[in-house]
């Protein structure tokens, strides 16, 4: 049973915008109560739990269950010395999802010993995991000196439904391919162009402000529409966002791939390179789902460009491994007001090493190090740092610095 600090005026001290009998007899004792301030503290309230954690209202509790089953079939060939194809046909029904067929055509054609061209088309079918219609994930924050729970809630559940959100349901995509394939003695090249098109795609909606300040316009509309809803502990809930079938997107890219071999009088080596780039752009309309500043990072805040040039060298029982990862620039919005702020990310570029002695059949030594030349992505300059983090902890750029390891396997 909640205790008295969990409703407004618990001893009765104000009546209306006036105070009571006990309440005047505070305010002769000293006491700055306001009866007509609606922030006077007499109207907090304080949520159940103790250390500063409301804890976890039953109503954020669930049970999810799923039941599948699937049929695939696949055929693959060669029509000629020059042309191999391959098809696959997938059916899957869920208990909690409608069925869905999917599929994949692809080939690839050999102009000449050494050119080969080759593409694909598919389709794909993703059903919400239960995680994702299930899982609360919030943490305590204190925006007024009061500890309020901020995070995710699922979609089908009671706080979210609250605040508009409906049950998730499946993503489906269809991808195109098309590439290139050289081989030669001494280098092998290949080079995909890509496109993916993702409809109903899963993504969590901006953070819904909850706050039982009159007021705090839709925060407080909110709050009332948690209250109304019945929630059990509302005014301990300070933000809610949910996954959300949200938008489509498209994206596009190339990844192009060249190896090269070598070989020594006593060891051999391989070098690698690999290079993406790609882009993602919105098909529909995500302003429901996205405030201006979400909008912005989802399509800028991941490096367009990315590439890996690793090396291999073998030396009977040992061998050694160099790799440089490069990152590109990114940009970062902080804002989604009139005038909102920029910054962008510089590219950064990482060294990996790594020595690897096979002592025996079974067992295999390893040191090395990440990030050995110590690189870090730029410090946040906007208003995303708090409470002693100066990098953008949603970054894809690791800002850990370097790390090194040493590692024994023992296979049997």
């Amino acid at each position: 049973e909640a205790g008295p600090y969990s409703v407004q005026d618990p001893w009765g001290f104000c009546d209306g915008d006036n105070p009571t009998d006990a309440g005047a007899a505070v305010i002769a004792n000293g006491s700055s109560l306001d009866c007509a301030d609606s922030s006077d503290p007499v109207y907090r309230v304080v949520g159940v739990g103790s250390n500063g954690f409301p804890g976890y209202s039953p109503a954020f509790s669930g049970t999810y269950s799923r039941d599948s089953y699937a049929l695939y079939g696949e055929i693959s060939g060669d029509t000629s010395d020059a042309f191999s194809y391959q098809a696959a046909l997938r059916y899957e029904d869920y208990s909690d999802f409608d069925s869905e067929v999917i599929g994949k055509v692809a080939g690839i054609y050999k102009i000449s010993d050494q050119v080969a061209i080759r593409g694909s088309f598919g389709t794909g079918f993703r059903a919400p995991t239960p995680g994702q219609q299930g899982t609360t994930n919030v943490s305590t924050r204190l925006p007024n000196g009061f500890p309020v729970a901020t995070g995710l809630f699922p979609a089908g559940g009671p706080v979210a439904q609250a605040l508009g959100a409906t049950p998730l349901q499946p993503e489906k995509s269809t991808q195109y391919t098309v590439g290139l394939v050289l081989s030669g003695e001494r280098a092998s090249i290949t080079v995909d162009a890509y496109v993916i098109n993702l409809d109903d795609r899963f993504n969590s909606v901006s953070t819904q402000d909850v706050s039982t300040d009159p007021d705090s316009g839709a925060a407080f509309a909110n709050f009332q529409a948690l209250e109304a809803a019945g929630v059990a502990g509302a005014n301990s809930i300070g933000g809610v966002f949910w996954f959300t079938n949200a938008f489509d997107t498209s994206s596009s890219g190339v990844d192009v791939v060249a190896t090269m071999p070598f070989d020594f009088d006593n060891s051999s080596g391989k070098l690698t390179a690999s290079l993406n780039y790609n882009k993602t752009e919105f098909e529909s309309e995500v302003t429901q789902f996205f405030n201006s500043e979400s909008t912005f990072d989802f399509i800028n805040n991941t490096p367009n460009t990315r590439w890996i040039l690793t090396y291999n060298h073998y030396m009977g029982d040992l061998s050694l491994m160099g790799r440089l990862s490069y990152f590109g620039e990114a940009d970062n919005q902080n804002g989604s007001g009139a005038n909102p702020s920029f910054q962008e990310w510089d590219a950064v570029t990482f060294l990996d090493v790594e020595a690897a002695y096979q002592v025996t059949e079974q067992i295999k030594v390893m040191v090395g190090g990440r990030n050995i030349t110590d690189e870090y992505p730029d410090k946040d300059e906007l208003g995303d740092d708090c409470c002693g983090r100066i990098y953008d902890s949603g970054a894809t750029v690791d800002w850990q610095g370097a790390y090194y390891y040493g590692r024994v396997t023992f296979d049997f």
